[in-house]
């Protein structure tokens, strides 16, 4: 490329038949398997700063290069993939429960009877269809990576090899499925199955987010298992104590009438989901034993409760740091690979002429400002730390860290840019100058200015069922197309591509497309009762535009930018906690399937019936998923404990609910509402040190930018040094 490419908000003038030439042999595809020397470490550098692209063993191959087009296949085939994990999982939500037997259109018998979801049911041999399908797409996708890495990489990845077994457990459980679904299958019943947990599993073992994630809560486990040990010595000797406090007494006569009981109570009320209820007949008798409860309380729920999550956290921050010095180790090993490649004599170090070569390439990948010959020679003097005009592997890394933090990913080609007659127009450059500026900003700003004043004059009329409301309808419409316009012209002056990187943008498309689209037809349509309820739900819905009014206020910005950043970095664990909703939900599923309908001889008295829960079961897997939400966010969780208890007839389904509480409430979500907290509080020093004297240019940068990678290292800045300072005693 002759010219670099410059930050954003610039223009960039450049040959269009050079430009698309460059474009290509710039995508790492190019790049790897047909590019020269420097632009293959440029495309190095920049798979090691992000942390994706092939494994490091098959770059040290010889034949890596047909490796890496095998690997580009497969990245090409991911939208294949995603749709295979998506259809693995959404099975569980479609497929006829196991405990139905009859015939369908109503596999499970009456709906109303039984409180089942809302959503249809896939017949048994449509499920069996899309289970084999989905099972050949998965072996596929499991066997793929034979074909890059080699049988010998393949088989010696403990990954690999536990994914191949559980395609053949998969497998297993579809041909004896398949036997039951077939009339003339020898199968007439089937209490149990494996393919739903495999499913789960399965797509959280593939999804490198969800992977990851696991594998640093498994890390957790060993600290969690200790603090858990105290907090069931709290449990088993408040109980105690209870017991023997209250024997005699009115309390000890109808709720603590044993250990075993007083200890269950006990354990709910450290929740504080039967408070004060299960102590009522104490105080009713004496006021002054509302001492012992409330002391009970308040160790329990603030100190006991809190330390749980301070150790836990405290071994989650240690992982992440550990995961962080490992992904930085992959980092330094894929520089290792793109020095290697310039470096092709050994020398062991690289001269200023490799230097600015790379510098060009890497234009492909990063707004790097173009540097002058006379310039570059004064950086790379600066560089040299040893002194000896010769930049050296850690040199080298130093670089490159540099480059990744200073400058910003390069925008892709715009679209437009294939038709260099429009795009190299005096009118079309004025245009993409004036949509990238700040007045075109100030001009959006005005527009939902506008829209709130509209939306409230709207929601006014409406409630008071003026007739209007009507005309601010029309202004509405006439406000959204004028949102498609800003958005058409972000595209056509970004490219579809940058437009999309922004998170924001994201959210202002999907808003807008489905606003004006539902106007539209409402305004198409003739008026009726349906289009009016609509009419309302848009309401909501352009609220959700007006967020973009928050940026203006430095406090709401500092809100918001958080919230993005954070969306990548807790999305995992909110996955995780999603899978295991899923997991428990089978076993709900196949365990308690069926118990809760209308004529249950059973149900009249139970927790459930009293409580006008019975909507809230686990007969089928929507129904399922709801009630373990509202048991996650401890809405009266104790009731569907004692509820199927009472129905089973067994002690030990107490066990499962109490194993939810403590993975999904104890473990996972408290973990992300202190990330949470601890990441807004680290955001607000990032912008605090924006306006400190002389800091105004990196940090507040950074946390302007979005730099999620700089607020995890404020956050874990402590912990890094102590697992670096482990690792190189």
């Amino acid at each position: 490329m002759e010219e670099s490419l410059l930050p954003s908000g610039s223009s960039r003038r450049r040959d269009s038949k050079e430009e698309t030439k460059s474009s290509v042999l710039g995508r790492r595809v190019v790049a790897i398997t047909a590019g020269n020397k420097y632009q293959k470490a440029a495309a190095m550098v920049d798979q090691a700063e992000d942390g994706m692209g092939l494994p490091l063993e098959v770059l040290e191959q010889s034949n890596f290069e047909q490796a890496a087009k095998w690997y580009f296949w497969f990245i090409g085939l991911d939208l294949l993939w995603s749709l295979d994990m998506a259809v693995l999982l959404l099975l569980n939500f479609f497929e006829v429960p196991l405990w139905c037997k009859e015939e369908f259109p109503d596999p499970c018998g009456n709906r109303e009877k039984f409180y089942l979801g809302g959503l249809p049911y896939l017949t048994r041999t449509q499920s069996l269809i899309l289970e084999l399908v989905s099972w050949i797409v998965l072996a596929v996708y499991t066997l793929y990576p034979i074909t890059f890495t080699g049988n010998k990489l393949f088989w010696k990845s403990r990954l690999d090899n536990v994914k191949v077994i559980l395609l053949v457990l998969l497998a297993a459980d579809t041909i004896f499925n398949a036997f039951y679904v077939a009339p003339w299958g020898p199968i007439e019943n089937i209490p149990f199955r494996l393919a739903p947990y495999i499913r789960v599993i399965i797509v959280a073992m593939s999804i490198r987010g969800l992977r990851d994630c696991m594998r640093t809560l498994m890390g957790i486990i060993p600290d969690f298992l200790n603090i858990a040990a105290l907090l069931l010595l709290f449990l088993l000797f408040s109980s105690w104590l209870a017991y023997v406090l209250f024997e005699d007494t009115a309390q000890g006569k109808t709720v603590f009438t044993s250990y075993g009981t007083t200890l269950y109570q006990m354990s709910i009320l450290f929740t504080t989901a039967n408070n004060p209820d299960v102590w009522m007949p104490a105080y009713q008798v004496s006021r002054y034993t509302c001492v012992f409860f409330i002391l009970y309380i308040l160790f329990g729920v603030y100190f006991i409760t809190n330390l749980v999550l301070a150790v836990v956290y405290d071994s989650f921050k240690g992982q992440l740091a550990k995961n962080m010095v490992e992904m930085d180790n992959k980092r330094q090993q894929g520089l290792n690979v793109a020095f290697g490649i310039l470096d092709e004599q050994s020398k062991g170090y690289l001269e200023i002429g490799q230097c600015a070569q790379l510098f060009k390439e890497l234009n492909t990948y990063r707004t790097l400002p173009q540097i002058a010959d006379e310039d570059m020679q004064d950086i790379f003097y600066a560089l040299d730390d040893s002194g000896d005009f010769k930049i050296n592997k850690e040199e080298f890394a130093d670089l490159c860290s540099a480059i990744s933090l200073k400058f910003e990913k390069s925008e892709e080609p715009a679209y437009i840019e294939h038709f260099p007659t429009i795009y190299n127009s005096k009118f079309f450059q004025e245009l993409k100058q004036f949509v990238r500026s700040k007045h075109f900003e100030y001009i959006i700003m005005g527009m939902l200015l506008a829209n709130l004043v509209t939306v409230i004059i709207e929601t006014t009329l409406d409630i008071q069922n003026s007739s209007s409301q009507y005309i601010w309808q029309d202004v509405e419409l006439a406000l959204g197309w004028l949102y498609v316009v800003e958005m058409v012209l972000k595209v056509v002056a970004y490219g579809f591509h940058n437009y999309w990187r922004s998170d924001q943008n994201r959210f202002d498309f999907v808003i807008t497309v489905t606003v004006v689209v539902v106007e539209t037809l409402t305004f198409i349509l003739p008026s009726s009762q349906s289009n009016n309820e609509e009419i309302r739900y848009l309401l909501i819905a352009r609220l959700l535009r007006l967020t973009r009014l928050l940026v203006l206020v430095k406090q709401y910005k500092v809100l918001v930018s958080t919230f993005f950043k954070l969306i990548p970095s807790v999305m995992p664990y909110l996955g995780v906690t999603f899978c295991s909703m899923c997991l428990f939900c089978i076993f709900g599923n196949q365990v308690f399937g069926g118990l809760v309908y209308a004529g249950n001889p059973k149900l009249p008295g139970s927790e459930i019936a009293i409580n006008d829960y019975m909507v809230n079961n686990f007969n089928d897997f929507p129904s399922g998923m709801v009630t373990l939400f509202n048991i996650l966010v401890l809405g009266n969780w104790q009731v569907w404990m004692d509820g199927y208890a009472q129905l089973t007839g067994k002690w030990w389904t107490v066990f499962y609910f109490w194993g939810f509480y403590v993975l999904g409430v104890l473990f996972l979500f408290n973990l992300v509402a202190a990330f949470v907290l601890e990441a807004f509080f680290a955001e607000i020093e990032l912008y605090s040190s924006q306006d400190s004297p002389g800091n105004e240019d990196l940090d507040g940068q950074v946390a302007m930018n979005g730099n999620v990678q700089t607020l995890m290292n404020h956050i874990l800045s402590s912990e890094l040094e102590k697992t670096r300072s482990m690792q190189n005693p």
